[in-house]
């Protein structure tokens, strides 16, 4: 394979029917190595019982998630042009935008507002990525750009408690955080797609998802934002449980050196 054909056929604007890819073997390759990934780096930070390793890991994978999103507004510039649309104001895009620098300062009272949404995205993402490889026909630079970003949603949320001077847990108490949080995201999606004339509403038109996609706009908002908040308190109790299991032997569980 020379370089020209994977510039033509892996990086650049691909030509092709867009079709649903999902249980593709694209997608189950991709979605195992990321889950992969997340498991043993877990395993690795839980035996290392090293915050300051834990906190650098933290900043690595926000510096990471960081230089996905700006590849991903480069290429789409360099070959469509500037437009503010470029940046994306989606659930998934406005998180990858805010995640990393919250991964990077690790302030942790901002934590609450988009630990629990960051991970509710890359999780269903992952296992139902309906419109990643959409657009390019299979494997395709922006589609592992695209799943990649997803996984490292999943995994910060999932390092926070590891690398935190402060024993953070995920706490129902702080449940009005995450709502405040996922409401912010829902406005700005909503402003924005009126704005630029673009849908960024979550599950908009619904194309291609089950039920909703036969329940009439805006009625399905019946279904979907109740859906949203049980959505997020369940994954917050599952995640408090996941982080009392991480922090087991409590506050000075790991080395602060």
């Amino acid at each position: 394979m020379n370089n020209k054909y994977f510039y033509n056929h892996y990086f650049k604007p691909q030509h092709v029917k867009p079709k649903n890819m999902v249980f593709s073997k694209e997608h189950i390759i991709l979605s195992s190595i990321i889950v992969g990934f997340i498991v043993i780096l877990i395993i690795i930070l839980k035996n290392k019982k090293d915050l300051k390793f834990n906190k650098k890991i933290l900043r690595v994978l926000g510096i990471v998630l960081l230089s996905l999103e700006i590849f991903r507004i480069s290429w789409k510039t360099y070959f469509f042009g500037w437009h503010l649309t470029n940046l994306g104001f989606d659930w998934c895009n406005q998180i990858c935008m805010i995640l990393p620098f919250i991964a990077i300062i690790q302030n942790e009272k901002l934590y609450p507002y988009v630990d629990v949404a960051a991970f509710i995205g890359g999780f269903f993402v992952l296992i139902y990525p309906v419109w990643v490889f959409y657009d390019f026909g299979g494997i395709h630079v922006v589609a592992v750009q695209s799943m990649l970003s997803h996984g490292l949603m999943v995994a910060i949320p999932l390092v926070m408690p590891l690398a935190s001077e402060g024993n953070y847990m995920r706490s129902v108490k702080d449940f009005w955080k995450r709502i405040i949080g996922i409401d912010v995201v829902l406005l700005l999606a909503y402003i924005f797609s009126i704005v630029l004339n673009k849908n960024y509403i979550v599950m908009e038109n619904a194309n291609g998802i089950p039920i909703i996609d036969h329940i009439q706009n805006p009625y399905y908002w019946i279904l979907v934002l109740p859906l949203i908040m049980v959505g997020l308190y369940k994954f917050t109790t599952w995640l408090n449980f996941c982080d009392r299991k991480n922090l087991s032997n409590g506050k000075n569980y790991f080395e602060k050196n």
